[in-house]
């Protein structure tokens, strides 16, 4: 997905927020803050795509500050919070009528857990406010009944986490997809970047113990092609299904629309912005479950 000029200030805004987070003295914020605008005015274009503009920002930020974590301690908090929920979700999901009702279900818990994130400019997010809220069932589009076909029967599919805190409420649908006897690879970030699930996630949230194996990709925001690793890449075309979670998934993996990869990406977010809204043509604020052959 290519930027919208919008993507400018809300790339840069997110910039000078981890600044706060990691110092209070101004000339420190000033200088790191003027590597990133030197970046943005070399990369930024109609032909740029805001993942790798936001990994290549985050990068920049970590450097300058020596490697330290902007989202270190928000990361363990919405943990903590999203176990706290994890029984609501289960219970949510085992009174479903059907093993399609149940994947549908799980898909929406997932799909509502991606409100997990921080510092989306024009997206107000409280994390003590947060609830699942699972009162609405709606998902536009709404393409579960496809991607149940895919995994009904088992199969390989790889997992795409997001955020941590929302790792938590994944096991959900991790749960569902070993129920129909799928082998799951979980796939998360090698290193810190924006909120995203790391490995230290992945233990805190117990989902580890569920999947059949985990992989790392790096400190990229999204599954960033030119980035990943060989041996990821060869192996999702052979996977009956690729859940992709969140913004910085779709942004990074749509960019491969054309390539006739033959990869089935599942896409489930929140629209938390106006360019992935129009992409996706759903309202802001739409949770998504869109599949996608790339």
């Amino acid at each position: 997905m290519k930027v919208a000029a919008e993507c400018l200030p809300c790339l840069f805004e997110r910039g000078y927020r981890e600044t706060t987070y990691l110092t209070e003295n101004e000339r420190l914020r000033i200088e790191a803050l003027r590597k990133v605008l030197k970046m943005m005015a070399e990369e930024f274009s109609g032909e740029a795509y805001p993942a790798k503009l936001g990994t290549l920002r985050d990068r920049i930020i970590k450097d300058f500050f020596g490697g330290r974590d902007p989202y270190a301690e928000m990361k363990k908090s919405s943990n903590r919070l999203a176990l706290k929920l994890l029984p609501e979700a289960e219970n949510f999901v085992s009174k479903a009528g059907s093993p399609y009702e149940k994947f549908r279900r799980a898909c929406l818990v997932a799909a509502r857990a991606n409100a997990l994130e921080f510092d989306v400019k024009g997206y107000r997010f409280h994390l003590e406010d947060f609830k699942l809220s699972l009162r609405s069932r709606v998902l536009t589009p709404d393409h579960t009944r496809k991607a149940y076909r895919l995994v009904k029967n088992g199969g390989l599919v790889f997992y795409l986490a997001d955020n941590a805190g929302e790792i938590v409420l994944d096991k959900v649908l991790v749960s569902v997809l070993k129920e129909f006897k799928a082998e799951v690879v979980l796939v998360v970030k090698g290193g810190p970047v924006l909120n995203d699930a790391t490995l230290e996630d992945v233990k805190a949230s117990g989902i580890g113990e569920m999947v059949d194996r985990v992989e790392t990709i790096g400190d990229t925001v999204g599954f960033i092609w030119d980035e990943a690793p060989a041996r990821l890449k060869n192996s999702l075309s052979e996977a009956k299904l690729t859940v992709a979670k969140g913004m910085g998934n779709y942004e990074a993996l749509t960019e491969l629309e054309g390539e006739n990869l033959g990869i089935n990406v599942f896409f489930l977010l929140r629209a938390k912005c106006n360019p992935i809204a129009r992409s996706i043509k759903i309202k802001r604020g739409a949770l998504a479950a869109l599949l996608k052959t790339l």
